[in-house]
């Protein structure tokens, strides 16, 4: 079996699934399905992976957003200017 590049997570394997209607535009399902023969597998595969790298990255993006407050208000705790806090912030990179 060909490895594709677009693997559900073991996590949601064995998960129950439920069936949902998408509205896209036709060029959208055609290039989903163009994507899907180049990686072996079908176009609903393509979304479900899509959706979720989409859900991963959007996790990790409130992640980051949480840690930078929590941060803000351990510095401001601190004594640290707030305008040195945004400095800081801003230069460094998740």
């Amino acid at each position: 079996m060909k490895d594709t590049l677009c693997q559900m997570p073991s996590a949601y394997a064995d998960q129950p699934t439920a069936t949902v209607t998408l509205e896209m535009p036709v060029e959208l399902v055609e290039k989903l399905q163009e994507a899907a023969a180049l990686d072996g597998t079908d176009f609903q595969a393509i979304i479900n992976c899509y959706v979720q790298q989409g859900l991963r990255n959007s996790t990790a993006e409130v992640r980051r957003l949480q840690f930078e407050e929590h941060a803000k208000k351990i510095l401001a705790k601190q004594g640290v200017d707030s305008g040195a806090v945004e400095q800081i912030l801003h230069k460094v990179e998740f």
